[in-house]
C-alpha cells in the first residue's frame, strides 16, 4: 500500500516538473519572439560639432538604442564643418517641406524633428517604435542624399 502512495507522489512531482519546464520554455520563446519581431530603423541626426543640444539628442538616441536592443542605426552628419553635409541637410529639409531653425535635425521614417527637448525625445521614441514594428521600416533620407 505504501508503494502505491510513493508512486503517486513521484507521478505528481514528475508532472509538476514537466509543467514548470514547459512554462519556462514558453516564456523564453515569447521573450525571444518579442525581441526579434522588431526591425532595425535608420535614424538620421544632422548636428553641429559643439552644439550642446545636439549632444543631448545624440546621448538620448544612444541610450534609447540600448533600451531598444540595438535596433537603431544612428546615422549622423556634422553640418557646421562640412558644406556637403549642410547641403544634404538643406536638401532633405526641402524634400520634407521643413523650414529649419538650426540643429539638431532628426529624421525617423517620415517624421522630422528640429531641435531637441524631453517632449521631442518622447515623440522621437514613439516614431522609432512605430517604424520598428513595420515589416520594412522606411528610409526616405538615404535616396535623397545619394541622389545626384
Amino acid at each position: 500500500m505504501k508503494k502505491i502512495k510513493m508512486d503517486r507522489k513521484k507521478k505528481i512531482i514528475i508532472i509538476t516538473a514537466i509543467i514548470v519546464v514547459v512554462l519556462l520554455a514558453s516564456l523564453v520563446f515569447i521573450l525571444f519572439m518579442n525581441k526579434n519581431r522588431y526591425h532595425e530603423v535608420n535614424v538620421y541626426l544632422f548636428s553641429g560639432e559643439t552644439c550642446p543640444v545636439c549632444k543631448r539628442a545624440r546621448t538620448y538616441l544612444e541610450e534609447l538604442d540600448e533600451e531598444l536592443d540595438d535596433k537603431i542605426n544612428l546615422i549622423e552628419y556634422e553640418v557646421w564643418n562640412s558644406e556637403e553635409n549642410q547641403a544634404n541637410m538643406q536638401k532633405v529639409a526641402k524634400e520634407f517641406g521643413d523650414t529649419l531653425s538650426g540643429v539638431p535635425y532628426i529624421i525617423v521614417g517620415e517624421e522630422t524633428f528640429n531641435g531637441f527637448s524631453d517632449v521631442i525625445g518622447l515623440r522621437i521614441k514613439d516614431a522609432i517604435e512605430s517604424e520598428m514594428e513595420k515589416r520594412n521600416p522606411q528610409d526616405l533620407v538615404a535616396p535623397m542624399i545619394n541622389a545626384e
